[in-house]
């Protein structure tokens, strides 16, 4: 019997694969991998329009898998996000375990 929590935790999992499953999103984590990126520099590098870019971005952010700090630029007054990947492996152990836990406690 599968409980709430376990299928939350499998739910989070099944996003996380789904994420990567996308060669956009792929190339977005590699590219964000060492350094930090701005959304211009990423929409350079992959050639696609920013709607899509920031699709990709809100899935694998969702997901966990990437994270971003805000910056102001007061000379121009705009606001820059830069992107990072998170540590993936850790990620996905987490949710691995966390299945593997409730699993394991029910009945």
């Amino acid at each position: 019997m599968i409980t709430i929590t376990e299928r939350d935790i499998a739910d989070r999992g099944a996003e996380i694969f789904k994420s990567l499953a996308n060669p956009i999103r792929l190339k977005i984590l590699a590219l964000c991998l060492s350094k930090e990126r701005t959304s211009k520099e990423l929409r350079e590098f992959l050639g696609i329009s920013k709607p899509l870019l920031i699709s990709h971005l809100r899935k694998l952010t969702n997901a966990g898998l990437l994270e971003y700090r805000v910056e102001l630029d007061e000379k121009k007054m705009i606001v820059r996000k830069y992107y990072k990947t998170k540590n993936i492996d850790l990620c996905l152990m987490e949710i691995l375990k966390e299945i593997e836990k409730d699993i394991e406690t029910t009945p």
